[in-house]
């Protein structure tokens, strides 16, 4: 397949996206978290420390008081205009994220051509479809967490996007213990000291909101939604909506939380310090989605870097274990056509959605309907399974890191080997 056709594709996908966002559903481009992030830049210049404030008949702020700076320019754009640019730097970020994940991958061969296939088949699948309905930025801060680690290790000021990130939005956190684990001390000192930086400058400008914020605002999750809605693809809420409660019971959430959380970032770390870098970074993101106690499916953007080792893994080994998995993948993320409570017209949904859900009924899911409204949850469960089944047979066969290797190894080796595999 030529370049050229690759990217015809990718602007046939642009192109059939952006006409639903014209003459479809008028809340393809709702935009709700973009005029939150809007409000919210309004709220800091207006200088009356009420950034936290709960006003009715508008979504409430809960990023960090650092966010509200850097969100102050939306406040001087026109409406128009800030929505304008949120699709379009949403769009363009899905290709910018795809392209990095590549890059890590190692891809030997046309890197263009496959960021292009890649990106326009991603961009019909439930995460970015919500990102871009929503007006999210978690694009933005995969980007500056894959760009970030993506350059050479030492390299001057690494650790910097993830601190920006974090300070921005705290799922991305996790990368700092990430880096610090796997033997990148000085890259995890600069993301802390980043983070910290972003903390210390927005208490200079805004020392009321911080004080609310970082003194116990930031625990209250009940602020984000309720974690029983089938849209938070979280342990949390998979508990919540078994359980019929919320919060979660008793202490099974958290007990639950803890094991993952241990789990994962093992295995993330195991793959990085064996080289597979993507799968590292790939691993810690999956564990945070899964530990958060609200993960809501626009968040799960972050398992781009899983997805493109599948495809890549398909790609070269064409074996039919991987060629299921990358067809179960597909049918879980994709967005469908579907008219669902809520939103207006037809709008490409996923498949969480198909399950009841409002006015409690979310708490009285029974079969397939668990199965349905936990996917995302049971999904990333399962890949960490796999791959601690994968290790343990690597390690009583005694092949080790050798076993892995065959499948690609680290990004700084690329050159030799030209990709990753899942398995760490």
């Amino acid at each position: 397949m030529s370049r050229g056709f690759a990217l015809a594709v990718a602007a046939a996908s642009v192109a059939a996206y952006l006409a639903l966002g014209l003459f479809g559903s008028g809340d393809a481009w709702w935009l709700g978290d973009l005029a939150v992030y809007r409000a919210g830049g309004a709220d800091v210049l207006a200088g009356h420390g009420e950034l936290y404030t709960v006003r009715p008949g508008r979504l409430p702020f809960t990023y960090t008081p650092w966010a509200g700076l850097v969100f102050t320019p939306l406040a001087w754009l026109p409406w128009v205009a800030v929505k304008a640019l949120g699709v379009a730097a949403n769009l363009v970020l899905v290709a910018v994220a795809t392209w990095l994940a590549w890059g890590v991958a190692g891809l030997r061969g046309d890197r263009v051509r496959a960021t292009a296939l890649t990106a326009a088949a991603l961009l019909w699948t439930e995460p970015v479809q919500e990102n871009l309905r929503f007006g999210q930025i978690n694009l933005l801060l995969l980007v500056l967490v894959l760009w970030d680690l993506s350059r050479p290790r030492g390299a001057r000021l690494v650790g910097v996007g993830v601190g920006i990130a974090a300070g921005l939005k705290l799922t991305p956190v996790i990368f700092i213990p990430y880096l610090l684990l796997t033997g990148r001390v000085r890259e995890a000192v600069t993301a802390l000291g980043t983070f910290v930086g972003t903390i210390a400058v927005a208490f200079v400008v805004l020392p009321r909101e911080c004080v609310d914020y970082w003194g116990g605002l930031f625990f209250d999750d009940a602020r984000i939604g309720l974690a029983q809605f089938p849209g938070n693809q979280s342990l949390h809420g998979a508990v919540a909506r078994q359980f019929g409660a919320d919060p979660a019971p008793g202490v099974l959430w958290p007990a639950l939380a803890t094991v993952v959380a241990a789990l994962g970032m093992t295995l993330a770390v195991r793959a990085a310090r064996r080289g597979a870098e993507l799968t590292g970074m790939g691993l810690c993101a999956l564990t945070a989605l899964l530990v958060s106690p609200i993960s809501w499916t626009h968040h799960w953007v972050w398992a781009l870097p899983l997805v493109i080792l599948l495809v890549d893994r398909v790609r070269r080994t064409r074996a039919w274990p991987e060629v299921v998995a990358l067809a179960a993948l597909c049918a879980l993320a994709a967005a469908y056509p579907m008219d669902r409570p809520r939103v207006a017209g037809v709008l490409p949904a996923g498949l969480v959605w198909t399950v009841p859900f409002g006015n409690d009924r979310e708490l009285h899911l029974r079969g397939w309907q668990l199965l349905a409204g936990n996917a995302y949850v049971i999904a990333g469960v399962c890949v960490l399974i796999g791959c601690l089944i994968s290790c343990v047979i690597a390690e009583r066969s005694g092949s080790g890191f050798h076993s892995f290797a065959r499948f690609g190894a680290a990004r700084r080796s690329a050159d030799r080997s030209g990709s990753q595999g899942l398995v760490p």
